[in-house]
């Protein structure tokens, strides 16, 4: 959990709150994280106990930014952390600029600039 949390920070999020196992603090039962007054995400630790909490990647987030300039830092920050860039940065026919990775567990990342039609 610690990369993604490192990650979730590199993107701006705010940690809102962490509720850690009792008997195993490494592990993070519940956590929120916030992006701005209006975006957000929660995450948890892989449980190891069988339930659909039991697995982990297959996920595909995007993280809206303010600036294309924003999506430049985070592009070269993204690559200093080693993920796998999926889709190098560029400019969208649609609007916006943008990039995809792959993080440590197999998710799906797109960060851009673009705030949809």
């Amino acid at each position: 959990m610690e990369a993604t949390t490192t990650l979730l920070v590199t993107l701006g999020f705010t940690e809102r709150i962490t509720v850690r196992d009792d008997e195993d603090p490494s592990l993070i039962l519940h956590a929120e994280y916030a992006l701005g007054d209006t975006g957000g995400i929660m995450v948890g630790s892989v449980r190891h106990d069988g339930s659909a909490l039991d697995s982990v990647g297959g996920a595909s987030i995007y993280v809206v930014v303010a600036t294309e300039r924003e999506v430049d830092r985070l592009y070269r920050e993204i690559m200093e952390l080693g993920h796998a860039i999926v889709r190098p940065v560029a400019t969208q026919p649609h609007g916006g600029r943008e990039f995809d990775f792959r993080d440590h567990d197999g998710n799906s990342w797109g960060v851009g600039s673009y705030r949809g039609a």
